[in-house]
Protein backbone atom coordinates (compact mmCIF):
# COMPACT_ATOMS: atom_id res chain seq x y z
CA UNK A 1 0.00 0.00 0.00
CA UNK A 2 1.47 3.48 -1.03
CA UNK A 3 0.80 6.43 0.70
CA UNK A 4 1.21 9.95 -0.75
CA UNK A 5 1.88 13.02 1.87
CA UNK A 6 1.11 16.08 0.16
CA UNK A 7 0.94 18.10 2.60
CA UNK A 8 4.86 18.18 2.82
CA UNK A 9 5.67 19.12 -0.50
CA UNK A 10 6.17 21.98 -1.80
CA UNK A 11 6.68 23.87 -5.17
CA UNK A 12 10.53 24.27 -5.50
CA UNK A 13 10.99 27.96 -7.66
CA UNK A 14 13.42 27.48 -10.18
CA UNK A 15 17.00 29.17 -9.23
CA UNK A 16 18.45 31.34 -11.95
CA UNK A 17 22.13 31.26 -11.54
CA UNK A 18 23.79 34.44 -13.34
CA UNK A 19 26.83 33.67 -15.17
CA UNK A 20 29.62 36.71 -16.60
CA UNK A 21 29.75 37.02 -19.82
CA UNK A 22 33.09 35.26 -21.44
CA UNK A 23 36.49 37.23 -20.12
CA UNK A 24 38.35 37.29 -23.41
CA UNK A 25 41.68 38.61 -24.61
CA UNK A 26 40.69 40.90 -27.09
CA UNK A 27 38.15 42.37 -25.00
CA UNK A 28 40.48 43.19 -22.67
CA UNK A 29 43.16 44.60 -25.51
CA UNK A 30 40.42 46.70 -26.62
CA UNK A 31 39.98 47.84 -23.50
CA UNK A 32 43.45 48.56 -22.68
CA UNK A 33 44.19 50.14 -26.30
CA UNK A 34 41.24 52.34 -25.63
CA UNK A 35 42.68 53.85 -22.39
CA UNK A 36 46.09 54.06 -24.35
CA UNK A 37 44.75 56.11 -27.32
CA UNK A 38 42.64 58.43 -25.31
CA UNK A 39 45.90 59.12 -23.29
CA UNK A 40 47.62 59.65 -26.46
CA UNK A 41 45.12 62.48 -27.76
CA UNK A 42 44.72 64.01 -24.33
CA UNK A 43 45.97 67.64 -24.31
CA UNK A 44 47.13 66.73 -20.84
CA UNK A 45 49.72 63.99 -21.94
CA UNK A 46 50.98 66.63 -24.25
CA UNK A 47 54.34 68.62 -22.62
CA UNK A 48 55.24 72.16 -22.71
CA UNK A 49 58.46 71.11 -24.19
CA UNK A 50 57.43 69.15 -26.99
CA UNK A 51 55.06 71.72 -27.97
CA UNK A 52 57.57 74.54 -27.60
CA UNK A 53 60.04 72.29 -30.21
CA UNK A 54 57.52 72.14 -32.57
CA UNK A 55 57.15 75.60 -32.91
CA UNK A 56 61.06 76.67 -33.07
CA UNK A 57 60.52 73.75 -35.87
CA UNK A 58 57.62 75.35 -37.62
CA UNK A 59 59.11 79.13 -37.24
CA UNK A 60 62.61 77.67 -38.63
CA UNK A 61 61.21 76.02 -41.49
CA UNK A 62 58.90 79.59 -42.42
CA UNK A 63 62.35 81.66 -41.85
CA UNK A 64 64.83 79.31 -43.89
CA UNK A 65 61.77 79.11 -46.87
CA UNK A 66 61.18 82.86 -46.72
CA UNK A 67 64.89 83.23 -47.09
CA UNK A 68 65.23 81.01 -50.30
CA UNK A 69 62.32 82.85 -52.23
CA UNK A 70 64.35 86.40 -51.10
CA UNK A 71 67.63 84.96 -52.96
CA UNK A 72 65.40 85.31 -56.30
CA UNK A 73 63.18 88.53 -55.06
CA UNK A 74 66.53 90.47 -54.37
CA UNK A 75 65.35 91.42 -51.03
CA UNK A 76 67.99 89.15 -49.04
CA UNK A 77 69.46 90.41 -46.74
CA UNK A 78 73.32 91.90 -46.66
CA UNK A 79 74.43 90.78 -43.49
CA UNK A 80 74.17 87.37 -44.24
CA UNK A 81 76.66 87.77 -47.70
CA UNK A 82 80.03 88.98 -47.86
CA UNK A 83 80.27 92.50 -46.11
CA UNK A 84 81.85 94.83 -48.15
CA UNK A 85 83.79 96.07 -44.62
CA UNK A 86 85.55 93.05 -44.66
CA UNK A 87 86.90 93.41 -48.33
CA UNK A 88 90.34 95.58 -47.81
CA UNK A 89 91.03 98.35 -50.38
CA UNK A 90 94.26 98.46 -52.91
CA UNK A 91 96.53 99.09 -50.48
CA UNK A 92 98.83 102.68 -51.20
CA UNK A 93 101.55 101.72 -52.87
CA UNK A 94 105.02 103.13 -51.37
CA UNK A 95 108.29 103.54 -51.73
CA UNK A 96 109.61 100.87 -50.19
CA UNK A 97 107.27 98.49 -51.94
CA UNK A 98 107.72 99.25 -54.95
CA UNK A 99 111.72 100.35 -55.07
CA UNK A 100 112.88 97.71 -51.87
CA UNK A 101 113.71 98.65 -48.51
CA UNK A 102 116.80 101.52 -49.56
CA UNK A 103 115.29 103.20 -51.92
CA UNK A 104 118.08 105.87 -51.93
CA UNK A 105 121.35 106.18 -51.34
CA UNK A 106 122.34 106.54 -47.18
CA UNK A 107 123.38 110.24 -45.95
CA UNK A 108 124.87 111.35 -49.55
CA UNK A 109 127.91 114.07 -48.71
CA UNK A 110 129.33 116.77 -50.68
CA UNK A 111 132.74 118.68 -49.84
CA UNK A 112 133.58 122.25 -50.07
CA UNK A 113 136.06 124.87 -48.60
CA UNK A 114 134.31 125.05 -45.02
CA UNK A 115 134.41 120.81 -45.15
CA UNK A 116 131.50 118.20 -45.83
CA UNK A 117 127.91 118.92 -46.25
CA UNK A 118 124.53 116.33 -46.59
CA UNK A 119 122.78 116.25 -49.53
CA UNK A 120 119.18 115.50 -50.15
CA UNK A 121 118.93 112.08 -50.10
CA UNK A 122 116.13 112.27 -52.78
CA UNK A 123 118.36 113.48 -55.74
CA UNK A 124 120.61 109.97 -55.06
CA UNK A 125 119.00 107.08 -55.81
CA UNK A 126 120.22 103.76 -55.40
CA UNK A 127 120.81 101.36 -58.96
CA UNK A 128 117.86 99.62 -57.87
CA UNK A 129 115.76 102.41 -57.88
CA UNK A 130 117.18 103.75 -60.76
CA UNK A 131 116.34 100.54 -62.84
CA UNK A 132 113.45 100.38 -61.89
CA UNK A 133 112.43 103.73 -63.03
CA UNK A 134 114.34 103.42 -66.12
CA UNK A 135 112.39 100.72 -66.97
CA UNK A 136 109.20 102.50 -65.89
CA UNK A 137 110.05 104.99 -68.56
CA UNK A 138 111.71 102.91 -71.24
CA UNK A 139 115.14 104.88 -69.99
CA UNK A 140 118.57 103.78 -69.39
CA UNK A 141 120.42 104.44 -66.00
CA UNK A 142 123.24 107.26 -66.62
CA UNK A 143 125.73 109.08 -63.86
CA UNK A 144 126.28 112.37 -63.49
CA UNK A 145 126.73 115.28 -60.95
CA UNK A 146 123.93 116.69 -61.01
CA UNK A 147 125.06 119.45 -58.28
CA UNK A 148 128.52 119.96 -59.48
CA UNK A 149 128.31 119.29 -63.44
CA UNK A 150 131.32 121.98 -63.96
CA UNK A 151 133.63 120.53 -60.71
CA UNK A 152 134.71 123.97 -58.76
CA UNK A 153 135.81 123.63 -54.96
CA UNK A 154 132.32 122.29 -54.09
CA UNK A 155 132.84 118.07 -54.96
CA UNK A 156 129.60 115.56 -54.59
CA UNK A 157 130.49 112.70 -52.84
CA UNK A 158 128.34 110.58 -54.36
CA UNK A 159 126.71 110.38 -58.29
CA UNK A 160 123.67 110.89 -59.17
CA UNK A 161 122.33 108.35 -61.17
CA UNK A 162 119.67 109.13 -63.48
CA UNK A 163 117.54 107.89 -66.64
CA UNK A 164 117.94 108.93 -70.09
CA UNK A 165 114.94 108.82 -71.77
CA UNK A 166 114.63 108.38 -75.58
CA UNK A 167 114.48 111.50 -76.76
CA UNK A 168 117.77 112.44 -74.82
CA UNK A 169 116.54 114.08 -71.97
CA UNK A 170 116.91 112.82 -68.18
CA UNK A 171 114.73 112.57 -65.03
CA UNK A 172 116.28 111.83 -61.69
CA UNK A 173 114.87 108.71 -60.22
CA UNK A 174 115.30 109.12 -56.93
CA UNK A 175 112.68 112.02 -57.24
CA UNK A 176 110.41 109.60 -58.66
CA UNK A 177 110.71 107.54 -55.96
CA UNK A 178 109.75 110.41 -53.40
CA UNK A 179 106.49 110.78 -54.92
CA UNK A 180 105.77 107.48 -53.48
CA UNK A 181 105.94 109.14 -49.94
CA UNK A 182 103.23 111.29 -49.85
CA UNK A 183 100.28 108.40 -50.03
CA UNK A 184 98.81 109.16 -53.08
CA UNK A 185 97.07 106.15 -55.48
CA UNK A 186 99.08 104.57 -58.04
CA UNK A 187 96.45 106.39 -60.98
CA UNK A 188 97.84 109.72 -59.15
CA UNK A 189 101.37 108.76 -59.09
CA UNK A 190 101.27 107.90 -62.66
CA UNK A 191 99.68 111.11 -63.60
CA UNK A 192 102.74 112.70 -61.57
CA UNK A 193 105.28 110.72 -63.30
CA UNK A 194 104.03 111.45 -67.01
CA UNK A 195 104.36 114.94 -66.25
CA UNK A 196 107.84 114.77 -65.40
CA UNK A 197 108.45 112.54 -68.33
CA UNK A 198 106.97 115.47 -70.18
CA UNK A 199 108.19 118.47 -68.60
CA UNK A 200 112.12 117.12 -68.96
Amino acid sequence: MVHVITSLTRPVAPVRIATAPPHTGSTHNSSSSASTSSAATSPASTSPASTASATTSSASTGDAAADFRALFSGTYPATTGPSTADTPPNPTPTAESVFGPNPWVTNPTGIGPNGPYSLNPYYFATPQTAATVAQMVGGTVIQANSFTPNGGPFQQQQPNLMVQLPNGSCINPGLVASFYTHGYPQSYINMMIASEVQNA
